[in-house]
């Protein structure tokens, strides 16, 4: 998928787009190997120290999700898939819905995401499985208040969450041989029933 498809297909949604350049976006950083494997969501974390890693749709879930894998096997094994790719895997909750405050997990579990087959557990489940295998469970506190969705493209590259945005680290789709076009759209529809901002800052290298 090329940045202008990308465009396109946020267009085509009613969402307004805009193209950056990454020398253009100071707080762009590398990936930092001790950083979370974890959320788009813009939330402040209790875990602070380590906001330098990948963020994906629901953490290691966006791997099972994009695969198409309902089962906590499956689970198991991108938490092991992920930690060999030299990331630290999470998945979250927040201060007010424990392990259901994952917007993206929520939305999956309750079968709102099309064409996408729900997970045969639940959040507690989710979450007590990944703590087993090794992941890191994280809370985020208050409530959502971002304004844009920034798209990066640039690989080995993120952001940091500061309440303003949505991060989503779309280069990981790669990574991890998961169709872009599919992941892209998921990410869009996510922050939609999200009632989040239909504006997209899309990085380019």
């Amino acid at each position: 998928m090329t940045v202008q498809e990308l465009t396109q297909a946020l267009t085509d949604r009613g969402w307004e787009v805009e193209t950056v350049r990454a020398e253009d976006v100071k707080d762009l950083v590398p990936v930092d190997a001790k950083g979370l494997f974890k959320c788009v969501d813009g939330r402040l974390s209790d875990k602070p120290d380590q906001m330098r890693g990948p963020k994906t749709l629901g953490g290691v879930y966006a791997i099972v999700a994009g695969r198409g894998q309902t089962d906590l096997e499956s689970l198991k094994s991108a938490i092991v898939e992920v930690k060999t790719a030299g990331y630290v895997p999470s998945v979250h909750g927040d201060d007010h819905n424990d392990a259901m405050g994952c917007g993206f997990f929520k939305l999956w579990v309750t079968d709102q995401l099309e064409g996408l087959a729900k997970p045969e557990y639940t959040a507690e489940e989710g979450k007590k499985t990944a703590l087993e295998v090794g992941a890191v469970y994280e809370e985020l506190k208050g409530s959502h208040t971002e304004k844009v969705v920034m798209i990066n493209l640039v690989e080995g590259k993120t952001l940091e969450p500061d309440e303003t945005r949505f991060i989503v680290d779309a280069w990981v789709a790669h990574t991890f041989k998961l169709d872009l076009p599919a992941y892209a759209t998921r990410a869009a529809e996510t922050v939609e029933k999200l009632n989040g901002p239909k504006k997209a800052k899309i990085i380019t290298s």
